[in-house]
């Protein structure tokens, strides 16, 4: 009678962890900070665009389940540099570094205007100048 006792207490312990571990969570869409913390976040519903300018990363959030995908579009006063999508829900996020080359490697001193939306109220836009 002990023996089973045991038994279906350990089984309880073993199914009450398994239903913890598994359970999900709420995932907080945020990319990991440079040591420093990022330079710039900017938020509206749906999105948050975080930039470091030191190494020219930026990484564009989708915050909010709602069918809409988070992007964003940079440009300097001239033209558009790039977009970014990202495409797999609430919770995830899509980033671009200076290191991939290319138009993401930012020009230095130049001011650049993100252009971002995560859902139907329509684009924000914000400004930062890149002076790292």
């Amino acid at each position: 009678m002990k023996l089973e006792v045991v038994r279906a207490f350990a089984g309880a312990a073993a199914l009450t962890v398994a239903v913890v571990v598994a359970w999900p969570g709420s995932a907080a869409a945020s990319p990991e900070p440079p040591g420093d913390g990022w330079d710039h976040v900017f938020s509206a519903k749906g999105v948050t665009v975080y930039v470091e300018e030191y190494g020219d990363v930026i990484s564009v959030c989708d915050t909010l389940a709602n069918g809409h995908n988070a992007w964003v579009s940079v440009s300097d006063a001239s033209d558009w540099v790039y977009s970014a999508t990202v495409n797999s829900g609430a919770g995830s996020c899509s980033t671009h570094r200076a290191s991939e080359g290319g138009i993401y490697n930012l020009r230095e001193g130049r001011e650049f205007l993100l252009d971002f939306a995560g859902s139907t109220e329509g684009a924000y836009l914000e400004a930062f100048s890149n002076n790292h």
